[in-house]
């Protein structure tokens, strides 16, 4: 295609139609990734510069030296978050490989879920109590449904175990799958309990999976928990505290 250039005594002709009015159904829609300037970009607006400066009035050295020296800062920042994010894939797959030694360990996590395989309990359960109260436990199924209520009676304050057989409230043996079960407790005053009953769950890690984040899931029989709820790993009779998790796997 020709390029038609116009000189002061040949202006261009004028339209012979307006242009076209943009309206809320035809305005450009963008990310806002066309007013970032990338290092090419740069470069190309750098040298198009130089190539059409005023040859009587060249660009000074300083002012050069200063647009080198941005072009530098500039290709240096692209190379540093291309080696961060290098780098944190890489310490993410080392942490996903390295919780996988989980498999096989008995775990203690903060939890209220249960999991009933052919009428037995994969692993147990417990309540920590931190002062004296009077208890009742609920057992609850996937849907909400409440299957089976314990009345515990006073129990003193510390770890108490949660005694479900895997029987409803009818005596008949609860399909396989996840359950939950529900403490609620009044103090010795009679005022109920809003926090000082937390659940645990003691078990063995079955399997390691990764959520669409990569973030480590532990299954202990059917019930599937975040790394973050576990609190000690137990391994030949020693236990590691939860601070110290990263350093037992």
């Amino acid at each position: 295609m020709t390029t038609q250039i116009y000189s002061a005594d040949n202006p261009p002709p004028p339209r012979t139609s307006p242009l076209e009015a943009w309206t809320a159904e035809t305005v450009p829609v963008t990310d806002g990734s066309e007013r970032q300037l990338g290092k090419d970009a740069f470069l190309t607006l750098l040298l198009t510069q130089l190539q059409n400066q005023d040859p009587f009035n060249p660009m000074e050295d300083t002012e050069m030296t200063a647009q080198l020296a941005q072009y530098s800062q500039l290709e240096q920042l692209a190379n540093l978050n291309t080696n961060v994010t290098s780098m944190a894939g890489y310490i993410q797959a080392q942490n996903q490989f390295q919780t996988l030694s989980l498999i096989g360990k008995d775990v203690k996590a903060q939890s209220n879920l249960l999991s009933v395989t052919d009428g037995k309990l994969d692993f147990t359960a417990e309540m920590e109590l931190q002062e004296p109260a009077y208890v009742q436990c609920f057992i609850v199924d996937a849907n909400g449904n409440q299957i089976r209520m314990y009345d515990r009676g006073l129990m003193e304050a510390g770890a108490h175990d949660v005694d479900w057989d895997g029987r409803d409230s009818s005596g008949k043996i609860v399909p396989d799958g996840v359950y939950q079960f529900q403490v609620t407790g009044k103090s010795m005053s009679g005022e109920i309990l809003t926090d000082g009953i937390y659940p645990m769950v003691n078990g063995r890690v079955s399997s390691v999976s990764f959520d669409e984040y990569g973030q480590p899931i532990i299954h202990l029989g059917h019930a599937q928990m975040a790394l973050t709820q576990v609190m000690e790993i137990l391994q030949g009779g020693n236990a590691h505290s939860s601070s110290n998790i990263a350093d037992a796997i």
